[in-house]
């Protein structure tokens, strides 16, 4: 099992590396209806948008970059398409945008999730020096919006970027409900309560016990506990657990479904302090992102057998 297309967003990110560091912040945008974290004032060009059945749309593209050298250097991007004037274009209109995306490079993730209720279609493509993690959606308000961050495969993926997308509506508030335009009837989606739960479980499953640092690490000092269930401040789902390196302990919570799917956060502050990936063969992968832990190495761990 693998979590890299739904790792999640972060609402004010202070990410460092060695090289630098750059604040992330809240970008909203009430013209064009979303709010998302981006490293920096994203500036907006106008392009056409010529649809699969050769309507002319024009498409809104905000770009931002993060700076070389930091953890999360990088171009990111989000782009909003209205279809307001061609509702009947709607079901083509993430097919068409996926296609776009996937002919970027080679395709390495590819499927349906759910971003705050919203049907959303995620990919993972690696070209051979940069990976761009990318989420497409059709919100109520009849507008494709997809968003695209494009970082070196040597950096952590932007999927705390893609993740962090937030629907507004026309009072500025986030949009929360089930939402599935032009869906098929017969897709398999995780969206809902049972969806829900059912991928609590399997990440329950998948991150449990104690695991170790098999670069001079033991079970009897391991690098990650996993401790009871428990809900954060903004009620996800998520289990208690320690992070144990050089001396230093960290404790925190592991979220484990919903928008921050795979972010190991500070419950008093509510900030991400790791991000993790859990493998099918008893691998764990975090990636220190935040404080206290910034600049730690990337680490994969194995989990310790009774």
């Amino acid at each position: 099992m693998r979590f890299l297309s739904i790792v999640p967003g972060i609402v004010a990110l202070f990410l460092s590396s060695a090289a630098s560091a750059q604040a992330w912040e809240e970008y909203v945008n009430r013209d064009n209806f979303f709010q998302i974290n981006m490293p920096g004032e994203p500036a907006m060009t106008e392009v056409p948008y010529k649809t699969v059945k050769g309507t002319d749309l024009k498409a809104r593209i905000f770009t931002a970059a993060a700076a070389p050298g930091s953890i999360t250097e990088g171009t990111y991007r989000v782009t909003v398409v209205d279809y307001s004037t061609v509702m009947g274009e709607l079901p083509d209109a993430i097919e068409q945008a996926r296609k776009a995306i996937s002919a970027k490079g080679t395709v390495k993730y590819d499927g349906v999730n759910n971003l705050d209720g919203h049907r959303e279609w995620r990919l993972t493509v690696e070209t051979p020096t940069t990976r761009i993690v990318a989420g497409i959606l059709l919100a109520a308000n009849n507008r494709l919006y997809f968003t695209e961050g494009e970082t070196p495969l040597n950096v952590p993926p932007a999927a705390q970027f893609q993740a962090s997308l937030q629907i507004l509506n026309n009072d500025g508030v986030r949009i929360r409900e089930r939402t599935e335009i032009a869906a098929p009837a017969n897709e398999v989606r995780p969206v809902g309560e049972r969806a829900n739960a059912e991928e609590a479980s399997r990440v329950v499953a998948a991150i449990s016990g104690s695991w170790r640092n098999p670069a001079g690490g033991t079970c009897e000092a391991a690098y990650f506990k996993s401790g009871e269930r428990v809900k954060t401040q903004r009620m996800e789902e998520a289990i208690a657990g320690t992070v144990t390196n050089a001396g230093v302990t960290i404790p925190g919570h592991l979220i484990i479904v919903g928008p921050r799917e795979g972010q190991f956060i500070n419950p008093m502050s509510d900030r991400a302090i790791f991000l993790f990936d859990a493998h099918t063969n008893d691998r764990l992968n975090f990636v220190a992102i935040g404080a206290p832990a910034a600049g730690w190495p990337e680490v994969t761990l194995e989990r310790c057998r009774s």
